[in-house]
């Protein structure tokens, strides 16, 4: 947003992470000027809505789902053809909830079946209404983004609400985004403005601290993170299975709440988790999965078939997980039934490169079994690079 922006955005306490790196290099090769500090801040010296160029190579998501999903909708407002390419994980992921409701609106773009590599031509279309078929707030913030380029507002429907990250911060730049109920309308702008923002902790990557202080004894503190409504169903969750967590010092920050979250050890106790919960944890429902293992009772989870298609398919990377270490678990097309408390062996846990899966291992190491190792441990730098960093400040032993 900051690159179709006018003017010069400063942002600090970004998350240099692959997925970032990714899209970074993107915008540098559309032709926005991006400086980089070593304290992880970026200068940004934003276009204008009209103002990318035609890159002179493939536009490289690398592993970002997100980053290709919301290019989508960018691109295909653009009056140069542009290319979007992505890993071999990526090139598996399903693009077709973007590109479907775009296409059917006079988009031209040319995929593989649906998924990435595509080529996305220069088409002048417009639309005053479209539908989300799918509860993502990728496939909704890719719609938002084609939809600053028109000259009427524009109504995105959704079956589900989605996060609102990308509402909030285009009322910062100057955008009148109004939303009602599963609605999002947005007005007619000539311009974004520039923005000086404070990123706050992103609570999906605090999931992991945060169960190592429900597991391990140690009462953690994690400041400064966001506390958006939609952003905190594993929170949600977690205090209907006795967790102690408990939210202070909150405030709203930049249009977006923010608060410390303090952690202690738990009795966790089952839960039972149904399609309307899924969508605000699904990103956590790995390291979930774990700490259900650790849990009294029988937990089941149902209407998480998203996670099928992530970076790995979820689902059966951790039934794979759970029987790697001589527990027990059943799985179905949309989520699982696990009873706890099992006591996990040690084991081998295959990630399937996927970040989540491999942190959710080094948290069973660390809570539960020194003897748990992962495969790749290299595919956290996806989201979460200062992981291990983060780990020895909160006196965590992880034992390699």
């Amino acid at each position: 947003m900051s690159s179709i922006a006018n003017g010069k955005s400063r942002l600090s306490n970004v998350l240099i992470s692959g997925d970032t790196k990714a899209t970074i290099n993107i915008f540098k090769n559309l032709g926005v000027e991006i400086n980089e500090t070593l304290d992880n801040n970026l200068e940004i010296t934003g276009v204008g809505l009209s103002g990318l160029k035609k890159s002179k190579e493939p536009l490289n998501a690398i592993n970002s789902g997100t980053t290709a999903r919301l290019l989508i909708g960018l691109l295909s407002k653009q009056n140069f053809e542009s290319e979007l390419i992505g890993s071999v994980q990526l090139n598996k992921r399903p693009m077709s909830r973007v590109i479907d409701p775009l296409v059917s609106k006079g988009a031209q773009i040319l995929s593989n079946e649906g998924k990435l590599p595509l080529k996305i031509k220069p088409k002048n279309y417009s639309f005053e209404n479209i539908q989300s078929t799918k509860p993502s707030a990728q496939v909704k913030s890719s719609l938002i983004l084609a939809s600053l380029y028109h000259k009427v507002p524009t109504t995105i429907s959704e079956l589900i609400p989605t996060r609102d990250h990308t509402e909030r911060m285009l009322n910062l730049m100057g955008v009148n985004v109004v939303r009602l109920g599963n609605n999002s309308t947005i007005e007619p702008v000539n311009e974004l403005n520039s923005l000086d923002y404070l990123v706050p902790g992103d609570p999906s990557s605090a999931a992991f601290l945060i169960s190592i202080g429900l597991l391990s004894g140690k009462k953690v503190t994690i400041k400064n993170v966001l506390l958006n409504e939609r952003r905190i169903g594993f929170l949600k969750i977690l205090k209907k299975m006795n967790a102690d967590i408990v939210l202070e010092n909150i405030e709203n920050i930049q249009n977006e709440p923010v608060g410390d979250i303090v952690v202690k050890k738990s009795k966790l106790t089952a839960v039972e988790i149904k399609n309307s919960e899924i969508t605000d944890m699904i990103d956590e429902i790995p390291i979930f999965l774990l700490l259900a293992s650790q849990a009294q009772g029988i937990t089941k989870v149902t209407g998480a078939e998203e996670l099928r298609i992530k970076e790995s398919d979820r689902l059966l990377a951790m039934e794979k997980f759970i029987m790697e270490l001589s527990g027990e678990i059943t799985t179905y097309q949309d989520g699982f039934e696990i009873k706890g408390k099992q006591n996990l062996k040690s084991g081998n846990v295959a990630t399937f490169n996927d970040h989540r899966i491999a942190m959710t291992a080094v948290v069973a190491n660390i809570c539960l079994n020194s003897g748990i190792k992962a495969d790749n441990i290299e595919c956290i730098n996806d989201s979460y690079p200062s992981f291990f960093d983060d780990l020895i400040k909160i006196g965590a032993n992880y034992e390699s």
